[in-house]
């Protein structure tokens, strides 16, 4: 993979973020004085997907939300509000589910979700 410049810039964005993001929020973020690309940039995050540089999150309104794959932490759920949509990572599993082996099956990855309502939206 060549590393351009939207790559470079969307990779760093996604490091520094603090919650995982939406494309447009991507957009929205991307340093001013150079004329992002839409499509370019779905193409991107698609391809960062394909080969797990990032994790993708589908919220209930069916957008997709990204955040780096940082292989040194350790799996975390999410909280995603019904109401406002917005994401919170559980940084701490009560359990760490990714050693387990159920029926012969080796799990490699678990990807929790909690839904509810966040306490602004209580």
């Amino acid at each position: 993979m060549k590393a351009t410049k939207t790559r470079i810039e969307v990779l760093n964005l996604l490091q520094k973020s603090k919650k995982p993001l939406n494309h447009s929020q991507v957009m929205e973020m991307l340093p001013g004085g150079y004329q992002w690309d839409r499509v370019t940039i779905y193409r991107t995050l698609s391809e960062f997907e394909d080969r797990s540089i990032i994790n993708s999150l589908l919220s209930k309104e069916r957008i997709t939300y990204f955040e780096i794959k940082n292989i040194k932490a350790e799996n975390h759920s999410h909280l995603i509000c019904d109401n406002c949509g917005s994401i919170e990572c559980l940084k701490k599993d009560f359990i760490d589910l990714s050693s387990l082996t159920i029926n012969g099956f080796k799990v490699k990855t678990v990807e929790i979700l909690y839904r509810g309502l966040c306490k602004s939206c209580q």
